[in-house]
């Protein structure tokens, strides 16, 4: 066990486009992920994680910020000004001020692909998935007779290359076999078909972006390999994580490291007929959050806390460190792990990004049972669900009358959310109360666009 005059180590692990659902412990039977669930159950697992932007730049830009995407000016992949170091006070800087040894491996993208010294920390590998455990498990072995704390990052691209399968493209770490009978492939999920009353922004963008999406044509068989293809990645994943895990317990360090695993954002997974991100559908917004404490502190095997990653990881590692917190807004993990007590409501923002500069934003708001989204234009633009009866968002409560009430309260929180974060942009974009004061739509419009 850890001296509690000893700081511990801090080993975060991470995915991208891994959704929450996919993990064989979260009731997955397509998909087999033993390392995870070792982890899993030697932790605790958050069945509530969301991240702050369904898309990579913007999630990572706030993981290690702990801020949320529209306070750093993030919409999109390709953000303004990547220049290492760009985010000033993030999270490898502050813990290297605390006395960490700080080192990554991987996939940065936050917002240059790769990470550099600039952005605080020893770099182990650059952004690529071949070779990345073998080199961040070279570097667990090298710590096992230093006495500095580390804090190690280890960013796996894939299952992300199933963005390359959808539109027929080589996947950059090899390929994936589909069986040749499809009956061998894995359901399709129950919520496969697209909704009643569904956001007309959404099919509008999915349909612009058909090169980036290119599953237009798909059906049922189609939906059905890319699920397989998809659980196939994550296992590649997961038996890489395995690895990395292996060398801390080598290293002789597993009894003094915090160890953390999720991802920047999920995956559609033919959900809603739907692939990749950028959507706020619960497949898209929710990810996998691990943590295991050896110090034994870690509560519960799993808790539905509402947690978001991407406010909640920097005060998570600083508490890990002994250092304090430099925003109010997030939550020390640990924390939530032992008192089951989370976020009493949770924001995720999204943007379909166009070269011109326009395109469809949308905010979504979730609470402990419903979660309400508003896109910024379009029929149905407005969706209201109750995740505890119908957690795969298939009825579109606010095409009901006799829930409006609670779509009030629900335009309410987002309103006041949008205020309490200066989210000027999509302020103008919101379907305001009916009884927000006229001096509130005034401040809005000060400014008429």
């Amino acid at each position: 066990m850890v001296l509690e005059s000893k700081r511990p180590n801090l080993l975060i692990l991470m995915a991208d486009q891994h959704s929450a659902h996919l993990l064989s412990c979260a009731g997955a039977t397509h998909v087999s992920t033993p390392c995870l669930d070792a982890l899993a159950a030697a932790g605790t697992r958050f069945t509530r994680a969301y991240t702050t932007f369904p898309l990579c730049v913007p999630a990572r830009a706030s993981m290690v910020t702990g801020r949320c995407p529209h306070q750093l000016g993030i919409h999109g992949n390709k953000a303004a000004g990547e220049e290492p170091g760009r985010l000033r006070q993030s999270l490898g800087q502050l813990l290297r001020d605390r006395g960490y040894d700080t080192a990554y491996a991987g996939k940065w993208h936050a917002l240059q692909p790769s990470v550099s010294a600039a952005d605080g920390f020893e770099v182990v590998a650059p952004f690529g998935d071949r070779g990345l455990a073998a080199a961040a498990s070279d570097w667990l072995r090298g710590r096992a007779e230093q006495e500095r704390p580390f804090a190690l990052i280890v960013s796996f691209d894939d299952p992300h290359s199933i963005c390359e399968y959808a539109r027929n493209q080589p996947m950059p770490y090899g390929q994936v076999d589909c069986p040749t009978d499809a009956r061998d492939l894995p359901p399709l999920p129950a919520n496969h078909g697209r909704a009643a009353y569904e956001p007309q922004a959404l099919r509008a963008e999915q349909a612009r972006a058909e090169a980036t999406y290119g599953t237009s044509r798909f059906g049922p068989d189609d939906w059905r390999r890319y699920r397989h293809v998809y659980a196939r990645l994550i296992e590649r994943t997961d038996a890489a994580v395995g690895e990395v895990l292996d060398a801390l317990e080598i290293a002789g360090r597993s009894d003094d490291t915090v160890v953390v695993y999720t991802s920047d954002h999920g995956d559609g997974d033919a959900s809603h007929e739907w692939n990749q991100k950028t959507a706020l559908f619960e497949e898209t917004c929710r990810v996998p959050l691990i943590v295991r404490d050896p110090r034994g502190s870690t509560g519960r095997p799993t808790t539905s806390a509402l947690v978001s990653v991407g406010l909640d990881l920097l005060p998570t590692a600083l508490a890990v460190a002994q250092g304090g917190a430099p925003t109010a807004d997030g939550l020390d993990l640990l924390e939530v792990a032992r008192s089951a007590v989370g976020h009493d409501q949770v924001v995720v923002e999204t943007h379909f990004a166009r070269s011109a500069g326009s395109g469809t934003s949308g905010r979504a708001v979730v609470c402990a049972r419903y979660k309400y989204v508003v896109y910024g234009w379009g029929a149905h633009r407005e969706q209201l669900f109750d995740l505890q009866a119908d957690p795969g968002e298939l009825r579109n409560l606010a095409a009901e009358s006799v829930f409006d009430p609670l779509l009030e309260q629900m335009r309410h929180r987002m309103l006041d959310w949008c205020l309490d974060t200066r989210d000027t942009t999509f302020l103008k974009r919101l379907a305001l109360p009916a009884d927000a004061p006229s001096e509130v739509h005034q401040e809005i419009f000060d400014v008429p666009y």
